[in-house]
């Protein structure tokens, strides 16, 4: 229990104070309290201050700096290329952008395979560094040592199996897992070896819904679903994607995407305009957008420089 400024707090509220302000900040025990409740929880990528800041504004639950902006912000073909600190660079940003969701930050490919020291190694510095509140890791049963290691130092971890995008070369590209028996059961037994691990939630991507739906009601634990169907604890998608800021329509997206919005053909419109206005000299507008300079300074000037 901490006092401050004459209250007292437990280490499980919700609510960050400083001497200047206070915050409310989605913890994991609000997860938790919502899943209580069976009510979903909403998690959704960001990848830089201002899309921190819309996921702030929009008071999403779970805000994820995924690994998924290696392409959708920096352009690289895959997940994979992305570097450790380059990823780093980018939590802190989210960070700096959002002050209310759960911040949670993907473990970039590299950072963590090698022992559990060196993914204990990597979460200390997405903690400390990136002002994250958890990290999140792909693998199953494999990586369970690992997991155990962060969460005995105190870092909440977020599991995550079914399609795991830093392996698709091992699983021969993105697609559907857990469409036949085996890949179900191992999916399963995965998710039951995580929750033993100690995590407090784990991603389920690309698999069945009805596999999901049975993974979930023997979890103790909440299931985000990305591609698993309406029966999970909640939802996560790419805000690159769920916003439609990838490109044109006819950009290829995956069949679990929903779009909400057209933020590039928007981007796009705006800026033609503002093109076409400075080629016509409509903008900017001496009144609406100049300043102006009182009549006696400018009367003086004209003297200095003639």
């Amino acid at each position: 229990m901490i006092k401050l400024g004459g209250r007292r707090f437990f280490s499980g509220t919700t609510r960050i104070c400083s001497s200047f302000h206070e915050i409310q900040r989605f913890t994991i025990n609000d997860i938790r309290e919502k899943f209580s409740k069976s009510q979903p929880i909403s998690m959704v990528t960001a990848h830089d201050f201002i899309t921190g800041k819309f996921c702030q504004d929009a008071n999403i639950d779970i805000n994820l700096v995924g690994d998924s902006l290696a392409m959708v912000a920096l352009g690289y073909e895959d997940t994979n290329e992305i570097t450790f600190d380059e990823f780093l660079f980018h939590v802190k940003s989210v960070s700096r952008g959002n002050s209310k969701s759960l911040l949670i930050a993907d473990l970039p490919f590299g950072s963590y395979e090698i022992s559990p020291q060196q993914a204990l190694t990597s979460s200390i510095r997405l903690i400390k560094e990136g002002r994250a509140q958890g990290i999140k890791l792909e693998g199953g049963e494999e990586i369970v040592p690992t997991i155990k290691s962060i969460v005995k130092a105190g870092i909440p971890v977020m599991g995550h199996v079914g399609l795991t995008p830093q392996r698709h070369n091992s699983l021969s590209g993105f697609k559907l897992q857990g469409n036949t028996v085996e890949s179900a059961l191992r999916i399963y037994n995965d998710c039951m070896a995580l929750q033993k691990a100690g995590v407090f939630s784990i991603v389920l991507e690309c698999i069945p819904n009805k596999l999901a739906e049975i993974i979930t009601s023997k979890l103790s634990v909440p299931t985000i679903g990305i591609g698993a169907g309406p029966y999970c604890s909640g939802q996560v998608l790419v805000m690159a994607d769920l916003l439609g800021m990838n490109g044109p329509v006819d950009a290829k997206k995956s069949k679990f995407v929903k779009q909400y919005s057209n933020f590039y053909e928007l981007a796009v419109k705006g800026l033609e305009s503002y093109k076409h206005e400075v080629s016509n000299r409509s903008y900017p507008e001496s009144d609406a957008h100049g300043y102006k300079i009182k009549k006696d300074v400018l009367q003086e000037f004209r003297k200095m420089i003639e």
